[in-house]
């Protein structure tokens, strides 16, 4: 079974700048940051994941798993990549397979159900599934 992050809607409003414009749940990657102030008033990048799909983010993610496997995982973020008009290089493909595997390492951390934020280039836990 593969462990991985998707969007939620579970602990939002824990923290005054929380948000989830990701219509359900999604698979979610980190957004790309202009900045590194989580708390930022202007841009809320460095507090985002954000959707495959959709490309809308959220300030929280869950623990999942499912039958998918590491190789489905990094073909479906290979996809969202050229869906955003990343070139098809060689250099995507293996850049493509870094990521995907490091969100696939980060989210093996942590027990299905576990409630993550971003915070900057940290990952905390916001609240463990056996939590109310």
């Amino acid at each position: 079974m593969l462990k991985y992050f998707v969007s939620t809607h579970r602990t939002q409003g824990e923290r005054d700048n929380d948000s989830n414009s990701v219509p359900g749940v999604e698979l979610v990657d980190l957004a790309s940051t202009c900045h590194d102030n989580p708390d930022s008033p202007i841009c809320g990048c460095a507090r985002s994941f954000v959707g495959f799909d959709t490309r809308q983010a959220t300030t929280t993610a869950e623990i999942v798993e499912s039958d998918m496997t590491p190789t489905e995982y990094v073909d479906r973020f290979y996809t969202m990549l050229l869906a955003l008009r990343f070139q098809d290089t060689p250099q995507l493909r293996t850049d493509a397979a870094n990521d995907a595997m490091e969100l696939l390492r980060i989210a093996a951390q942590w027990p299905v159900g576990t409630v993550v934020e971003r915070r900057g280039d940290e990952i905390r836990v916001r609240r463990f599934p056996d939590e109310t």
